[in-house]
């Protein structure tokens, strides 16, 4: 899946990923959790591919509804 925002937060390497937080600029203020090993700069409008996973729990309280894994910079 592919999609665009503006980068709201960065979590540098965690768990060997960056995690990222974006949201499309609707006034919702939903975030999109994404996590990629690229660098991406807080406050960017990029564009980013990756796998959309569903009912993803890493455990310690790190559970999502949805999230964007393994992104990559379009």
């Amino acid at each position: 899946m592919k999609v665009t925002g503006k980068v709201m937060k960065v979590n540098p390497m965690i768990m060997g990923r960056n995690w990222l937080h974006i949201q499309d600029g609707s006034g919702k203020n939903l975030d999109l959790t994404v996590t990629t090993v690229e660098q991406v700069q807080l406050g960017a409008t990029v564009t980013l591919e990756g796998t959309i996973a569903l009912n993803k729990d890493f455990g310690a309280g790190y559970k999502y509804d949805y999230i964007l894994e393994g992104a990559v910079v379009k």
